[in-house]
């Protein structure tokens, strides 16, 4: 592994340790067991049947990405989604995301991994971004909640800037040619090989957002991450349920669970260790702690370990099964994405 890439996970792994400490310093441990063995693990069922349709709902959308290009089985695509996934949960560096790509690009040769690999950031960073933020303006805007008016302006900034990103990427797929050479305009100082590797990369990605030209794509990419991240916000509530969270003296609205989505789902963007350690359970313990229940106390911590297994068990399983199924080699999988990740022209 290059030295850069080492630090990198140097880097992560010292947050998780750093964010693990923070989170349980102050936890009574006897307290913290009695709360996980007090739980209610039936409400855990619809959590992960959630859970897992999310998995096939993702690969759903992935489709409609996809058409365009080279309209991938289903089952492809579906098995792809849950390797990488899995990935994301094993290994370092956010690797789930090249190993999906290749996962796919392995199986179908009209669909490059640039191309592929353009898609998902679409997906994450556009669609996802924008869905979750949304969401998260609705909820502070027009439902009653503890959070002040810079909160408030923050989530609308950042709307945004995700509408901008938007925008660019529609602007990116309609003229390709021009993006790329007003990227290299601005990128002056580099020297005309770094730029010229900057203009192609730019035509490579925007293959892979070709969908965008196509209202019914787009359409039904937008429909499908909508019902997606509405269906994960309604699964954190039986979580929830589980722990009586949404009883006195918490009293949780619907609203909460929709609230710690968003911050889970940006929490985890900050370097950690694989499967988001630290991260994912301190975006659980801040979220609940503007709810009034103390980032320290025994529910808090729990609901955050139990809501993190819920998701981190059943799509961990189910990548390993479609990594079995398809003959593939996790480690030939991080190798190739390891290369990829560091030199991106590849495909």
């Amino acid at each position: 592994m290059p030295k850069k890439k080492l630090l990198s996970v140097i880097i992560g792994l010292l947050i998780s340790v750093v964010l693990v400490f923070i989170i349980f310093r102050n936890v009574n441990f006897g307290e913290l067991v009695g709360a996980l063995k007090g739980a209610n693990y039936f409400w855990l069922l619809p959590n992960m049947c959630l859970v897992i349709l999310a998995m096939f709902q993702r690969a759903e959308r992935w489709k409609y990405m996809l058409k365009p290009i080279g309209a991938p089985k289903y089952k492809k695509l579906l098995s792809a989604t849950c390797i990488g996934f899995m990935a994301n949960n094993v290994l370092p560096l956010r690797l789930g995301e090249f190993v999906r790509a290749y996962a796919l690009a392995r199986n179908n040769e009209k669909v490059t991994k640039s191309a592929s690999l353009a898609t998902i950031f679409v997906e994450r960073m556009v669609f996802d971004l924008l869905a979750l933020l949304t969401i998260l303006a609705v909820i502070l805007w027009f439902i009653p909640t503890k959070f002040d008016e810079k909160f408030k302006l923050g989530a609308a900034l950042s709307l945004g800037v995700a509408i901008f990103g938007l925008i660019f990427a529609v602007g990116l797929v309609m003229r390709p040619e021009g993006a790329g050479k007003l990227l290299t305009r601005y990128l002056f100082f580099l020297p005309d090989k770094i730029k010229e590797v900057v203009h192609n990369t730019v035509i490579k990605f925007s293959k892979g957002l070709m969908f965008l030209k196509s209202w019914h794509c787009t359409f039904w990419v937008s429909v499908h991450t909508i019902l997606l991240w509405l269906a994960m916000g309604i699964s954190n509530v039986f979580v929830f349920y589980a722990f009586g969270l949404d009883k006195p003296p918490y009293n949780l609205p619907l609203s909460a669970s929709y609230v710690l989505l968003v911050v889970v789902s940006i929490s985890i963007l900050i370097p950690s260790s694989p499967g988001f350690i630290g991260v994912y359970h301190a975006g659980v313990v801040l979220t609940l702690g503007y709810y009034g229940i103390g980032t320290s106390s025994s529910e808090a911590v729990s609901c955050a370990l139990v809501l993190h297994a819920a998701q981190f068990i059943p799509i961990t399983l189910m990548g390993f099964y479609f990594l079995y199924k398809e003959g593939l080699s996790l480690g030939q999988l991080r190798k190739e994405a390891l290369e990829k990740s560091g030199n991106d022209q590849s495909g």
